[in-house]
């Protein structure tokens, strides 16, 4: 949740606040915590773009007044320096500035609520499917509806084009490679209460593919334009989102389970208070069962998540216009979005106290862990490149960044479980022979290896690996190497001896032939038409013989203590 105080003398001074369930965000902490005083003023210049001026007042430290329903941290004014960075920093105290990519706050690890389990619903604290984002675009204030050549509804009243760019975000998000996705990945249902790590077994968050945006309703029913201009109530738009549930034919709670409603509010409109100066907040997010929500409580229904998103440029640098790009009118509005689509993801059904999601010890989510963060750090607001544009957004909180101290994030690989490797099938093989490698977390294996030598593979599951015996492996550890770690088998898979060749194909007794192959380093005997012959030498791939003097012509046969080979072809002895 993100708070600002606005007065007449200070349009966009920023005060830090935090929120427990119902997560309300400030975005500009994002960027003003820039100082070691933990002291910045905002001014705004007449072309828009936003500027730091010389400290002037210090930030606040939260109290939890007001908002109760979204138990939300309302401001209040302070010079108590320490006490802010206490607040900020955790249990130990440090700044937000960082080294490299990480921007480090100590003492904030969010940990596993437990889910809700209410509804049909089973210990659900995540998203743990494909999300599904439905945008609602409420009151007919938003003016006459049509398609840009993208194919993003527009909008006559949007006059910022706010309705597009959070299209394209949504639409965009799981594409282009992106990796801001990743950071969530790490989160997961069925962990044990109060766990701040996912271990197999667990329901990991997905990273999306190909887009989010699941659907766009523009509301435009005089209703709904009625209570805008009224100034919407969370029940109002609990039961916004119920209605767009039912509109989009998600009347069961499964089809909800992985569902976001963003509802989008035209220029002008206070819905929930929000643009009050003394509680103000730039989104907050919330799902439609919650018993405590003001104007009328609980909605029936299934129970849904849901965003409540103003129409944030109204607030201008109070609420991050211009924070990434100049003059940025809409980066404010994209950044609350994607803050409170990775609070939403990782805390999906937040009614509880504490939530069943994944929050710190204060209530706090990944978004708000990561809202007062100064660049060049990771953590602040930045450009994150789509398929669909280049879209404004905000780090998030990751428990493993820092070598797993913990840190704001720009961007992660995909969370994965350690891989394990509990058997090898056949224990011995020859070169070429297909062998089984048997474990936990074993899909997506970039590489298998025998003693070192690199093999093909020919295919894996999340329980199994299947892979080629190379040409020349040693006796020894089978190795998969998987996304997030490295697992080597406890017992030495064996090279079973082969014949590739020998020369000469007709040999004197008493002559040498020599016999190129695999798994040739554990051989024990060598006979030639029955007879046994002397090993003159042996390496891995070569052996060299003398044929018995009493040897007539015939096979070719290596016995080792791992298999026999037969040449395929028989010796002629003369």
């Amino acid at each position: 949740m993100f708070r600002t105080r606005r007065s007449a003398s200070d349009p966009a001074r920023v005060r830090p606040t935090t929120h427990r369930a119902r997560r309300a965000m400030s975005l500009v902490g994002a960027w003003l915590l820039a100082t070691t005083t933990l002291s910045v003023a905002v001014a705004v210049s007449p072309a828009g773009a936003v500027t730091a001026s010389t400290p002037a007042q210090t930030l606040t430290v939260p109290t939890a007044l007001h908002h109760g329903y979204r138990h939300g941290a309302v401001p209040r004014r302070t010079r108590d320096v320490a006490g802010v960075r206490a607040l900020l920093a955790g249990p130990a105290s440090s700044s937000a500035a960082a080294s490299g990519r990480a921007a480090r706050v100590s003492g904030k690890f969010l940990s596993y609520g437990g889910g809700l389990t209410a509804g049909n619903l089973v210990t659900a604290g995540v998203t743990t499917g494909q999300p599904k984002i439905y945008l609602v675009f409420m009151g007919s204030q938003w003016g006459t509806e049509s398609t840009d050549p993208a194919g993003d509804r527009v909008f006559s009243g949007d006059t910022t084009a706010m309705a597009p760019q959070l299209q394209r975000f949504f639409a965009g998000l799981g594409t282009a490679g992106e990796t801001w996705s990743g950071v969530l990945t790490q989160y997961c249902d069925g962990a044990p209460v109060g766990a701040t790590v996912c271990t197999q077994g667990d329901t990991l968050v997905p990273h999306p593919t190909a887009g989010v945006l699941a659907g766009v309703w523009y509301d435009a029913t005089p209703t709904a334009t009625a209570q805008e201009a009224a100034g919407l109530t969370g029940h109002q738009l609990a039961a916004e989102a119920e209605a767009a549930a039912t509109r989009f034919g998600n009347g069961d709670q499964a089809s909800n389970r992985d569902a976001q409603y963003v509802i989008v509010s035209p220029h002008g409109t206070n819905p929930d208070g929000w643009a009050d100066p003394k509680t103000g907040y730039c989104a907050y997010h919330d799902d439609t069962h919650d018993p405590t929500i003001t104007g009328g409580g609980p909605v029936s229904g299934p129970i849904a998540a849901f965003t409540n998103m103003p129409y944030v440029p109204d607030a201008g640098a109070s609420c991050g216009s211009g924070t990434v790009n100049t003059p940025g009118i809409l980066d404010g509005a994209t950044e609350a979005a994607s803050h409170e689509y990775a609070e939403t993801m990782t805390d999906q059904f937040p009614e509880t106290t504490p939530t069943g999601g994944w929050t710190d010890a204060r209530g706090a989510e990944n978004g708000d862990l990561c809202a007062y963060v100064s660049a060049p750090a990771a953590g602040p607001a930045f450009n994150l490149v789509l398929a669909t544009g280049t879209i404004a957004v905000q780090g998030t909180w990751s428990n493993r960044a820092d070598g797993g101290r913990g840190a704001c994030s720009d961007g992660e690989p995909d969370y994965a479980f350690t891989p394990v490797v509990s058997s090898v099938s056949p224990a011995s093989a020859v070169a070429g022979t297909p062998v089984t490698i048997t474990g936990t977390n074993l899909s997506g294996v970039t590489s298998v290896s025998f003693a070192g030598s690199s093999a093909t593979i020919v295919s894996d599951s999340t329980t199994a690996v299947t892979a080629l015996v190379p040409a020349g492996a040693a006796d020894g550890a089978v190795t998969v190497v998987g996304p997030l770690g490295t697992a080597t088998s406890a017992v030495v898979f064996h090279l079973a001896p082969s014949i590739d060749s020998f020369a000469p194909a007709s040999a004197t007794r008493r002559g040498t032939v020599t016999i190129d192959g695999s798994g040739l380093g554990t051989v024990k005997k060598v006979t030639i038409g029955g007879k046994r012959a002397v090993i003159v030498s042996e390496s891995a791939t070569r052996i060299v013989v003398t044929v018995p003097s009493r040897a007539t012509t015939g096979s070719l046969v290596i016995v080792s203590r791992y298999g026999t080979a037969t040449g395929a072809t028989a010796l002629t002895v003369h």
